[in-house]
C-alpha cells in the first residue's frame, strides 16, 4: 500500500475530475458528496437488490446492480426468489470485479479508507483515502476484502475512486474530448454523467451513445466501439435528443440500464433472444448510414453517398455511385432516405428486422434503487408481461398514454407494451 503523501497527487487529479476542478482535496465539497457517502447495501424486502439512500450515486450503484442480475441469472442460473446471504455477496464481488476488469489495461488501483470516519467530510475522506496497487490478474485472490471495505461508508464513493484511477485520469479526459462535461458528477444535483456510465459499462468515458465515430463539422466525436455486456436505454432519446447505438441497444444479455433526465433504474430479463445479433446486414448498413446521419434524421446528404458506400466496402466508383444518386434521389431534393438506401442495398431487410420479435411475449423485471420511488419505500424487483406487436393498430387498441418508462422502451422495441403487477418509476 502506497503512503498518502505518494498518492496524494493522484487522489487531487480524481478528485477534480469526478467532483470538477473548483473543488480539492483541502475544501469541503458538500452536499452532493454527502450524497455518494453510502456503502453497496443490500434491501431487506429483495435479497439481491441494492439500495441507493439519496439522489447522485445511480451511475455506480445501477451498473453494479446490472451485473449482479448478469451473475445470478446467467453465470450462476439461480432463482432471484431463492438467493441466499452468501450468493447474494458472492454477486456483489463478481460485480464489482467485472467493472473493474472494464476499465483496467493491466492494472488495478484500488481505493480504500484507512479507518471508519464519523462524519461526512470531504478532506477527512480524502486525508485517509488510501491506494494499492495490484496486476488485473491479481483482483480476484482480493475482491473478497475489498467488496467488504465498499460495504461500509464511503464505499460508494470509494469504488469510484477505484474506477476512475485505474482508467486513469489523463485517459478519462482524452476519452471526454472536448466537446464533453468536464467532470463526471454534476456539481449541482450530484448525478453521474454519461462519460462516468460509458466508463463503467465499455471502458472508455466517452460522452456519445451512438456506435464507432461520427464525423461533425471535420471533428471526429467517438462513440460506443464494441458490444458490451450491459445495454443503456434512455429517455433523451425519446425526446430526440440523441440516438442510442445498437452496441448499447442489443448487450450481450437481456439488461438494460434505463436513464431519465436525472436518475438510472434497471430493466431485465432471463430471455436471451432479445439480444439481436448486431452483425445483421440490416445493422451494419445502418451503423455506417448513421455515421453520417449525425442527428439521426432518418436521411443523409446525397453527396454523402459515397463515403457510405465506402465504409460498407461496396463499388464507389464516380459513375456506379452517380447512377446510384438518380435512383435514391429521383427527384433530385439533395438526401437520401433510409429506408430507400435500405432497400436498395438490402433488399427484404427492412420487413425482416427483429421479425422473431414481432408478436413476442416475455417477463421483463424493473428495479429502481431509491426508497421513495418504490411502492411502500420497499426496494424491489417490479414485475411486468411484455409483449411486442407486429402492427402499429395492436398498440393502439392495447394502450393507454405511455409512461415514461414505456417511451424509453419504445426507442428499442417500437411496438412494446407491458403489463406491469405494479406501475414502477424511472425517476
Amino acid at each position: 500500500m502506497e503512503s498518502q503523501a505518494t498518492v496524494l497527487p493522484q487522489i487531487s487529479a480524481a478528485c477534480q475530475l469526478i467532483w470538477g476542478g473548483s473543488y480539492s482535496t483541502e475544501n469541503e465539497i458538500g452536499n452532493i458528496f454527502e450524497q455518494w457517502s453510502q456503502g453497496f447495501t443490500f434491501s431487506d424486502d429483495c435479497k439481491s437488490a441494492l439500495i441507493q439512500e439519496k439522489g447522485g450515486p445511480c451511475a455506480v450503484i445501477v451498473p453494479a446492480q446490472a451485473y449482479i442480475i448478469k451473475h445470478l441469472l446467467f453465470d450462476s442460473e439461480v432463482e432471484l426468489a431463492d438467493v441466499t446471504d452468501e450468493q447474494r455477496q458472492k454477486a456483489l464481488e463478481q460485480a464489482l470485479q467485472s467493472i473493474l476488469v472494464n476499465v483496467s489495461a493491466g492494472t488495478v488501483q484500488i481505493a480504500k479508507l484507512s479507518q471508519q470516519l464519523g462524519s461526512t467530510s470531504s478532506v477527512e475522506f480524502h486525508k485517509h483515502l488510501t491506494l494499492e496497487t495490484l496486476n488485473s490478474s491479481e483482483i480476484e485472490n482480493h475482491i473478497s476484502s475489498w467488496t467488504e471495505s465498499w460495504c461500509s461508508n464511503f464505499g460508494v464513493m470509494s469504488f469510484l475512486y477505484s474506477i476512475v484511477l485505474t482508467r486513469g485520469v489523463e485517459n478519462i479526459v482524452s476519452d471526454i474530448g472536448i466537446m464533453g462535461d468536464p467532470s463526471l458528477v454534476d456539481n449541482t444535483f450530484g448525478h453521474g454523467n454519461q462519460s462516468l456510465l460509458n466508463l463503467i459499462l465499455t471502458g472508455a468515458a466517452t460522452p456519445n451513445v451512438f456506435d464507432y465515430t461520427r464525423s461533425i463539422d471535420g471533428m471526429d466525436l467517438v462513440g460506443v466501439t464494441k458490444k458490451n455486456d450491459i445495454g443503456f436505454l434512455t429517455l433523451l432519446e425519446a425526446l430526440r435528443y440523441c440516438k442510442v447505438g445498437d452496441f448499447l441497444k442489443c448487450p450481450e444479455y437481456p439488461i438494460w440500464i434505463i436513464g431519465s433526465e436525472s436518475h438510472l433504474s434497471l430493466l431485465f430479463s432471463n430471455d436471451r433472444s432479445l439480444c439481436v445479433n448486431e452483425n445483421s446486414p440490416f445493422k451494419v448498413a445502418r451503423a455506417a448510414f448513421d455515421t453520417f446521419d449525425c442527428e439521426g434524421n432518418g436521411f443523409i446528404p446525397v453527396t454523402d453517398l459515397p463515403n457510405v458506400l465506402e465504409k460498407l466496402d461496396m463499388v464507389s466508383e464516380e459513375d456506379y455511385v452517380e447512377f446510384m444518386k438518380e435512383r435514391l434521389d429521383p427527384d433530385s431534393t439533395g438526401i437520401i432516405l433510409f429506408p430507400a438506401f435500405i432497400e436498395e442495398f438490402v433488399p427484404g431487410a427492412w420487413e425482416k428486422q427483429d421479425q422473431s420479435l414481432q408478436n413476442k411475449q416475455f417477463v421483463v423485471h424493473h428495479y429502481n434503487g431509491l426508497r421513495q420511488s418504490n411502492f411502500d419505500s420497499k426496494v424491489n424487483y417490479r414485475l411486468g408481461a411484455a409483449a411486442v406487436y407486429l402492427e402499429y393498430n395492436q398498440v393502439m387498441e392495447a394502450s393507454t398514454a405511455p409512461t415514461p418508462l414505456l417511451r424509453v422502451l419504445r426507442t428499442k422495441w417500437p411496438t412494446i407494451e407491458i403489463d406491469w403487477q405494479s406501475q414502477p418509476s424511472i425517476s
